[in-house]
């Protein structure tokens, strides 16, 4: 009992010893900037688009998908198209989103009531790593208080459980990160035009457990919830077509067979991959995301994913 009290006692002095250091660190500001940003690693701004986006999200309203994914989502689905096709679609990708975020986004934010199908667009570089400050974005942006709580778990990381701990002193002062982007349903377009690429694609895909780990997951909440789901990867230039592809399907296919998802695999698609279609050596131009999103409608359609869409 008294080993008890004593463990108590040095949890409860640690935790507060932790929340007085990190307050005076966010009440200490650098050219209006908390000094907390500097003196613990992995921390993001609140605001901009990701903070935008959920704060004009409606959960309540109905759709007929949801888009999840990283910035190939974000910028790669336009609910306009959708919309034009009979579909109401909303898009719900961040920047790097991995898929623990995308995990922890479907439990919370889709239901029955709120949508019919979801779309998981998937990418080898995303597979590949796990970004920190994509998680931290996560995080303090989103507006779902256990959503960030469980992200933040999850992570096993300090620094992530240090950002919940920002979160929560910055409900008292302004987003400090000013975000003018369009978003339409949680799609921002990309209107430049990729001009000079890179030479070379300088990543390389390697298998990473934890994040097959959370596709598993995924595919399994989903379509044990009832849910249509869908898997897709959206077009590169034929410049960047992901190296290793191939080890990138070997490690996917086994458990979009265990869910019986299917795969549409557009990396490589002809007629999708000339330079004119690309924004930059990643993501599609508003052209280029007409042409695509048209396209793979029509492939769900045909395959019955989509019932009564209009004709392109």
């Amino acid at each position: 009992m008294q080993l008890l009290k004593k463990i108590s006692l040095f949890l409860l002095s640690s935790i507060t010893i932790y929340l007085v250091v990190f307050a005076v660190l966010f009440a200490i500001k650098v050219g209006g900037i908390p000094l907390v940003y500097r003196a613990t690693s992995g921390q993001v701004w609140e605001g901009g688009k990701t903070y935008r986006k959920f704060k004009s999200f409606n959960e309540n309203d109905t759709y007929d998908v949801f888009v999840l994914g990283s910035s190939h989502a974000l910028h790669g689905y336009d609910p306009d198209i959708f919309r034009s096709r009979g579909i109401k679609m909303h898009n719900l990708g961040t920047d790097d989103q991995n898929l623990m975020c995308s995990y922890y986004l479907a439990k919370d934010y889709i239901t029955k009531n709120n949508c019919k199908v979801v779309i998981i667009d998937v990418y080898d570089r995303v597979m590949t790593f796990q970004n920190l400050e994509s998680i931290s974005d996560f995080i303090q942006n989103i507006n779902k208080e256990k959503t960030a709580a469980h992200v933040a778990l999850a992570s096993k990381d300090i620094r992530a459980i240090n950002m919940f701990t920002l979160r929560q002193f910055n409900k008292f002062s302004a987003p400090l990160l000013i975000n003018k982007e369009v978003i339409k349903d949680g799609y921002i377009p990309l209107n430049y035009k990729l001009t000079k690429p890179h030479d070379e694609i300088k990543w390389r895909y390697k298998t990473n457990e934890y994040q097959l780990g959370y596709f598993d997951k995924l595919l399994s909440y989903l379509s044990n919830s009832g849910f249509k789901v869908v898997v897709v990867e959206h077009p590169l230039p034929y410049l960047y077509f992901p190296p290793e592809h191939q080890a990138f399907l070997n490690d996917i296919n086994p458990i979009l067979a265990k869910y019986g998802v299917k795969f549409y695999d557009f990396t490589g698609k002809s007629g999708l991959t000339d330079l004119k279609f690309f924004a930059d050596e990643n993501h599609l131009h508003i052209h280029g995301v007409e042409k695509y999103n048209n396209l793979l409608i029509d492939e769900l359609s045909k395959d019955g994913i989509f019932t009564n869409t209009i004709k392109n």
